[in-house]
């Protein structure tokens, strides 16, 4: 029991260390550029980052329970150049809804079924965004296939995924929603273009993750 608490925390700085570099790096092109165009306030931009990072989470936690089955860190078998095309295809997709609500928004419409794909596929970006391999989610995967226990192997994952949410969630979720609520209010007027700003942006990303010329 003592071994599992220790291998639990460890798991859970390296998330929290993970999170608050790296990884904050590869979120803010995705994850902030739909935040800058959230409309409200920071409630709103947390929800939707709690959306893109419960997709982070559940990923991670897969990948500790898949580990944990196969007896093996599963970040070896995954092929960096097809979670690059998942990823990107999320990341594609993401943006093209993020154009079309802004073009609603434009034209003073509010689709509930635009604004609720929107959102699930901020769910999917961030499940793709946990498939990319890196070492700290490595070190993790090796541990969780070396418990021998899928039960092990799920509380590894879900720690390192809570970890590595956490500054997403206040720093980008809280903070650069904050710091964009001051720039929606002043670009009022402008709301629209600026979603399919954002949403151009996310394509362009996409495509580059997508064609290995940018890795997230």
């Amino acid at each position: 029991m003592e071994v599992l608490i220790t291998a639990l925390s460890t798991a859970l700085i390296l998330g929290l260390s993970f999170g608050a570099s790296a990884c904050m790096l590869s979120c803010i092109p995705t994850l902030g550029m739909a935040i800058l165009t959230e409309q409200g306030g920071s409630h709103s931009t947390m929800r939707l980052a709690a959306r893109f990072n419960a997709g982070r989470w559940l990923g991670y936690s897969i990948l500790g329970v898949v580990s944990s089955a196969i007896g093996a860190s599963i970040t070896q078998g995954i092929n960096a150049q097809h979670a690059g095309w998942v990823f990107g295809s999320l990341l594609v997709f993401s943006g093209l809804m993020l154009w079309r609500r802004a073009s609603r928004f434009s034209c003073g419409k509010h689709g509930k079924k635009t604004d609720s794909m929107f959102k699930g596929s901020m769910f999917g970006m961030g499940l793709g965004m946990s498939l990319t391999p890196c070492a700290p989610l490595a070190a993790v995967c090796a541990s969780a296939a070396a418990s021998g226990s899928i039960g092990a192997g799920l509380l590894l994952g879900a720690s390192f995924g809570l970890g590595a949410i956490i500054p997403a969630q206040l720093a980008l979720g809280y903070g650069l929603g904050a710091a964009g609520q001051q720039i929606r209010t002043q670009l009022s007027m402008q709301a629209g273009r600026l979603g399919r700003i954002g949403g151009s942006a996310m394509i362009l990303i996409g495509v580059a993750v997508m064609g290995g010329m940018l890795q997230l």
